[in-house]
This record gives C-alpha cells, sequence and structure tokens, in this order.
C-alpha cells in the first residue's frame, strides 16, 4: 500500500498544498523542480503563493511533473518530489521552505542529476530549520515515498497541461513567465495585480 504524506489532497493525495485546505479560492501551481522555467518562476513568486496562503486568500495546491526525469534521463524530478513528500510529512512550513530551498539549489544544467543523491537532498534539507531529523533522513534515504511520487508525477498528464510552469487562479490561468524558453518570470507587483482584477 503506497504510503501517502501529510497536506496531501485529490486521489491518491497526489497533490500538495500549503494553506487552509477549506479556503474559497486556489491557486494551482504545475511545475518541475529540474524544470529552469519553474526555477524562474519559483525564484520570483513562490514568496507570493506562501503570503496569499498565509493572509487566507488562497489555498495553494502544487502538481508536479518529472518530464526532464524521461527526456534527458535520471530520477531528480521523482526523487525530489520524494524528499518534498517527507518535508511535508514534518509540516507546511517545511515543505514550502524546503521547495525554496531546491529551487534554489536547482542543478544546472538540467541534464545534471544531483536530485537523485539522497546526500545531496539531505544537505539541502539543513538549510530548513526544523526539517532534519532521524525521521526525516529515513523517508528520504529508503524511498518511503518513491511510489507516492512516481503516482504524483503520473497523474500530472490528467490536467491537461503541456509543460511547466502554469497556474490556475480557481481554474483560469494566469500567465507566469513571459517566455517559456528564457524569459523572465513576472515579479510579485505583477502577479498580485493580476489577482485583484479577475
Amino acid at each position: 500500500m503506497t504510503r501517502i504524506p501529510k497536506n496531501t489532497t485529490d486521489t491518491n493525495g497526489t497533490t500538495l498544498y500549503y494553506g487552509n485546505p477549506d479556503t474559497r479560492h486556489t491557486l494551482q501551481v504545475f511545475l518541475e523542480l529540474r524544470d529552469r522555467a519553474s526555477h524562474r518562476m519559483a525564484d520570483s513568486l513562490l514568496g507570493v503563493f506562501r503570503q496569499v496562503a498565509d493572509e487566507g486568500k488562497y489555498v495553494v495546491k502544487f502538481h508536479f511533473a518529472a518530464l526532464l526525469d524521461d527526456t534527458v534521463g535520471g530520477a531528480g524530478s521523482q526523487r525530489g518530489l520524494s524528499a518534498l513528500g517527507a518535508a511535508s510529512d514534518v509540516g507546511q512550513r517545511q515543505f514550502i521552505d524546503y521547495l525554496g530551498v531546491l529551487f534554489a539549489h536547482q542543478p544546472f544544467p538540467p541534464g545534471e542529476d544531483k536530485f537523485a543523491d539522497p546526500s545531496v537532498l539531505l544537505s539541502l534539507a539543513g538549510e530548513v530549520a526544523g526539517l532534519r531529523s532521524p525521521e526525516f533522513d529515513r523517508d528520504v534515504t529508503g524511498d518511503t515515498y518513491m511510489e507516492w511520487a512516481g503516482e504524483t508525477v503520473g497523474n500530472f498528464p490528467s490536467f491537461g497541461v503541456v509543460g511547466t510552469p502554469v497556474v490556475w487562479r480557481d481554474g483560469e490561468v494566469i500567465p507566469v513567465v513571459k517566455n517559456v524558453d528564457d524569459g523572465p518570470a513576472i515579479s510579485p507587483e505583477e502577479f498580485l495585480a493580476q489577482l485583484r482584477t479577475r
């Protein structure tokens, strides 16, 4: 039986969330840990996602892909997601802090598969207050959430999203990068302005 982390929702717990799941409005964020455009979005907007959730305006639901694991080889997107599942088990704050740390240290070029190495994931987890523990370390090194991560990335195509990153506000797309290949992400101010006009 697949073990499912805390702070998850949807079929088989394949969606990690941050905030109060009963909040009226939802931001759905589609991303991949090895994807450079997702990195640019996270660098600019992850703090805003956290802000609007902390203010009780939105619950933020994260949907993860692992397309680069298939196209360039490796397992870093899925194994990094498995570690995020272990972080979500510890708490929402640890999860979103760890997500930010992983993107801040994203291997480049994407063909470098450092997130497939549990020792790298544990080292980066040390930058998140209150995350490392013997149980967390065992979950990461012992692949506790790898099966769940596989189901999560396997569920990604069901949303009809092609490529990452994508953000939906109550099901409506909000553009978050100006050019998915190499353009910058929109600014926090631009993102908040879009929320106010919708």
